[in-house]
């Protein structure tokens, strides 16, 4: 069942099921290739100064004395050259998301991985805020790490994460992460001889596996099967329209780019006169759930979604009523 899943995973990404490991979460996606490189004083690294922590926190925790260079992501989503203009001769790694979190821009990924390839700089990709709802050839990205998380946008249980390796790439960095698992077993009636090590991506997986959360995955993963990420992609985007349109119409301001090469699927907005605490919570009372974060609305309509439950929620959205919803301490 597990390697059915692999499976399932490799047609997702467009990649070879080899190159797919099974991870706790996104974080541990993050460590691993953190972990794989030998950094020396004077190495740098170079991260989005507003991205989310999953991305930052492993390196400002574990790498206190390697340097942080970091761009900003509306200056990003302009230029990929803001980027490369903080490389040099001791960047190690570069490490950013695909679609910003909070604000749905979407980065060039494709031209980031490339250039840092070019150099000999390891790029860790998290892609959890795109996996599954933006088509994406990932072998044709290219990028050394990318990892993210069925318990997003692809419907799984939690502590299922997903980590694709590049393959060139296994060769060169220091082993991490490594167990009994991590071997190329045939049978377990030979205990006490040395096994090889499993050539492909599977040997981060050094322990028992979430076969429950795996198993969830996998059948979460015949939707996709079954109706393709540019068919999921298209429908959700239809509705994004149809969410944006109303609430442009209601006064609010769109921070997530309306052209699909520039944004996620999330739509995030906020209102001018009326504090988000306010908004989300007079959504709650009826059901509806979008999320606050940095005083934004961030709302995420998935392939299940109807045009009715959209035009509901709008409705609901643009009640006079939501400015006087609870809480009161908004910030400003």
């Amino acid at each position: 069942m597990a390697e059915e899943c692999r499976k399932r995973l490799g047609r997702l990404l467009h990649v070879p099921a080899d190159t797919v490991a099974f991870t706790p979460n996104t974080t541990a996606g993050v460590i691993i290739p953190l972990s794989s490189v030998d950094w020396q004083p004077g190495d740098n690294v170079v991260l989005l100064k507003d991205d989310f922590p999953t991305v930052t926190y492993p390196f400002d925790l574990m790498l206190p004395a390697v340097e942080k260079r970091r761009v900003g992501s509306e200056e990003l989503v302009r230029d990929p050259g803001v980027l490369f203009s903080l490389v040099d001769g001791r960047t190690r790694m570069v490490a950013v998301s695909w679609v910003h979190f909070l604000t749905g821009r979407r980065f060039d990924i494709a031209a980031i991985a490339r250039f840092c390839r070019e150099r000999g700089v390891v790029s860790v990709i998290d892609a959890i805020q795109g996996m599954g709802i933006v088509e994406c050839d990932w072998s044709s990205i290219d990028a050394d790490f990318v990892a993210g998380h069925g318990a997003k946008w692809l419907l799984s249980p939690q502590g299922t994460g997903i980590l694709h390796v590049r393959s060139e790439t296994l060769a060169r960095l220091r082993p991490v992460n490594l167990g009994w698992l991590s071997a190329d077993w045939e049978d377990f009636n030979d205990i006490f001889s040395v096994k090889p090590v499993k050539p492909g991506a599977a040997r981060f997986e050094a322990g028992t596996k979430n076969y429950l959360g795996v198993c969830g995955m996998n059948e979460s993963l015949k939707f996709w099967d079954d109706l393709g990420a540019a068919g999921m992609e298209a429908r959700i985007r239809a509705l994004d329209a149809r969410l944006r349109a109303g609430l442009e119409a209601a006064g609010f301001e769109l921070i997530t780019p309306p052209e699909p090469e520039l944004s996620g699927c999330i739509v995030t907005c906020r209102h001018p006169d009326v504090c988000p605490l306010r908004i989300h919570a007079w959504l709650r009372e009826a059901k509806m759930v979008c999320a606050v974060r940095e005083n934004l609305l961030r709302i995420a309509p998935h392939f299940y979604n109807t045009e009715d439950e959209v035009d509901r929620f709008l409705e609901r959205i643009q009640d006079p009523r939501a400015a006087l919803a609870k809480p009161s301490d908004c910030r400003t």
